[in-house]
């Protein structure tokens, strides 16, 4: 039978609907990068879900209705044209939207049209409907009849939608309905640096908010007994390969899941066992294992296969893993260090926000998506640090097969009584489980410099709820904040602007890292968000001042790796954000550094 159900989490055989959008223009902004122009006839039209892909989908984004001045969500519009329209998936506040302002009072209501896909047989099929992430409570309304609701602004979600549209089959277009609330920083929800008042003011280091639709909508046509959720755990160290953990829709006794592991199309190993428990695939003793490394990011694919007790084919999805593991271990000299696969590799990288000028939260295209990690490789950096924000699934399957090692924060929220607190765990949950499948997330940040961090007891719960959840990855109880080190697996420091390094703990098996470090001045013209507003925590005057700056920080790492044993450092940042000029490129992605001096300069790390 087809049950409601939360999907969390590449590229193949995808049927997609390009939608060009005719009408649309950008709202005028101060900055706009070259990956906008590609924008009208490119709404992200990649398939959302890389670690679980099906053939049979179409995406929704495209030109939708809005209206962004409502007081509440007590009077949905239904059959109503709203006044204005914005391009999804970008949020209101974008120039990408076409509108390029703030909801009046923190609600709204965006509202399109669509047909039931025709090579979708609703008789013995089911229809999902899933949001990749709407900011933040939403309400879900098809054809005057609410769907469900959803609170959270980083993680997707999704509803079965199948007896909604059986029971409408006349109808040749079903009326979708999004009422949106936002409070953003009026609110306590986790929000991450989103702030209303960067709109109009920009400055500081909170920016511009990111309201309602912001990653792609889709729709996705499955069997009526389907895979909801798969985990991919791999194992390196006991039979090397991957145990499946495949979630139902329905509870059936008798059926199977089969998974083959490929490698260029070729079986490599393969495992099958009962519905509903852990699966076992172990990569043919005659096939060497490959492991996952930055340097080296092979990924072995996979075909999961939901079978009836005959042994016929019922669903198959597409998947992928990288062979790694992570922890914190002594080196030979007795320092704790994060093990990569057994080794130490020293991790360097930048802070990145993921703000983009054009689109806030959201990237301009998928291309955008993956170019800020591309340049990270290009400039020898193998560690990215994505900053109290979530992005969609596919920049990390970018991270995952371009080779970038991933720090993975917690959006902060306020979290000072026990609902909200409540809130933050839960949406800390899905975050490690919407997106654990992806090797090149090795760490979890909980909290960045204390921001809503209650109490120590709370944060020692929060430690062990998530190495409950993934005891597979390394925890950091608090980046740069108090009690940093105190329960998770590291001791992270903050420090402006030369680098430093906190004590590692031997005793204590805690890995010393630099969480923040660097935030160098350079303003250019004609690439500022908000002219002579410009701010960093050191001030230099030419791209090759910055680099000379950049390769002796380096130089300093460099012996602080030695002593007291730091094993990581994370420049501030990759791009300039808004009126916060320290990027290594400018915020409409000019780069500042010198490409083959930095480069040089971080390999020489490792």
């Amino acid at each position: 039978s087809c049950n409601g159900s939360k999907m969390a989490s590449l590229l193949c055989f995808t049927v997609l609907l390009f939608a060009v959008a005719h009408g649309w223009q950008p709202a005028p902004a101060p900055l706009m990068t070259k990956f906008s122009k590609d924008v009208a006839a490119n709404q992200m039209p990649e398939y959302p879900r890389p670690t679980m892909v099906r053939p049979k989908w179409y995406h929704l984004n495209g030109m939708w209705e809005v209206d962004y001045t409502v007081s509440d969500l007590t009077n949905p519009p239904f059959g109503k044209t709203l006044p204005q329209e914005l391009l999804v998936p970008y949020p209101v506040e974008s120039p990408l939207s076409g509108i390029r302002n703030l909801t009046e009072k923190d609600y709204m209501w965006q509202r399109r049209q669509f047909a039931v896909p025709q090579d979708c047989d609703l008789t013995k099929e089911c229809l999902l409907l899933h949001f990749e992430a709407v900011d933040y409570n939403t309400s879900v309304y098809l054809n005057k009849k609410l769907v469900g609701t959803h609170a959270g602004g980083y993680d997707a979600f999704s509803f079965d939608i199948t007896e909604n549209a059986r029971s409408n089959a006349h109808m040749t277009e079903h009326e979708l309905l999004v009422g949106v609330h936002d409070p953003t920083d009026h609110g306590p929800q986790p929000r991450g640096k989103q702030s209303r008042g960067a709109f109009s003011n920009p400055g500081g280091i909170f920016y511009t908010s990111t309201s309602g639709i912001w990653q792609t909508v889709w729709l996705e046509c499955v069997p009526s007994v389907y895979i909801v959720d798969i985990f991919n755990n791999p194992d390196l160290m006991h039979f090397g390969g991957v145990t499946v953990n495949a979630t139902l829709n329905s509870a059936q006794s008798g059926l199977k899941v089969h998974v083959d592991i490929m490698v260029d199309g070729t079986t490599v190993g393969s495992g099958e066992g009962i519905a509903g428990q852990p699966v076992r695939a172990a990569i043919d003793t005659a096939q060497h294992t490959h492991v996952w490394t930055p340097d080296d990011p092979f990924l072995y694919n996979l075909t999961i296969s939901l079978l009836s007790g005959a042994g016929n084919s019922m669903d198959t999805v597409q998947s992928y893993f990288g062979l790694r593991t992570v922890k914190v271990a002594l080196d030979r000299h007795g320092i704790p260090r994060p093990m990569l696969n057994g080794a130490f590799v020293f991790q360097v990288g930048t802070l990145d926000q993921g703000f983009w000028p054009d689109g806030c939260y959201s990237a301009p295209t998928d291309e955008a998506l993956a170019y800020d990690l591309q340049v990270h490789k290009q400039l020898g950096f193998n560690t990215v640090r994505k900053h109290v924000k979530v992005e969609p699934r596919r920049w990390y399957y970018h991270a995952d097969r371009l080779g970038l090692l991933v720090w993975q924060d917690m959006p902060s929220g306020g979290n000072k009584d026990a609902p909200t607190q409540m809130q933050f765990q839960l949406e800390l949950m899905r975050l490690i489980m919407g997106r654990r499948n992806h090797p090149s997330i090795i760490q979890w940040e909980i909290f960045n410099e204390g921001w809503g961090q209650a109490s120590d007891d709370w944060t020692k719960e929060l430690v062990d709820f998530v190495q409950g959840v993934d005891p597979y990855r390394i925890v950091d109880d608090a980046s740069g904040g108090k009690c940093g080190g105190c329960f998770g697996n590291v001791t992270d420091l903050h420090r402006y602007s030369p680098p430093g390094s906190p004590s590692p703990d031997a005793s204590k098996n805690l890995a010393a890292l630099l969480g923040e470090y660097g935030g160098v001045l350079l303003a250019v013209q004609n690439h500022q968000w908000a002219p002579g507003k410009c701010h960093g925590y050191r001030t230099v005057s030419s791209n090759k001042e910055l680099t000379d700056v950049y390769v002796e920080y380096i130089d300093t790492v460099q012996q602080l790796k030695t002593k007291p044993g730091l094993s990581a450092c994370m420049y501030t940042q990759i791009t300039d954000v808004e009126t916060e000029c320290n990027g290594v490129m400018t915020y409409d992605r000019v780069l500042k550094f010198d490409s083959n001096r930095t480069s040089a300069a971080n390999h020489g790390l490792n």
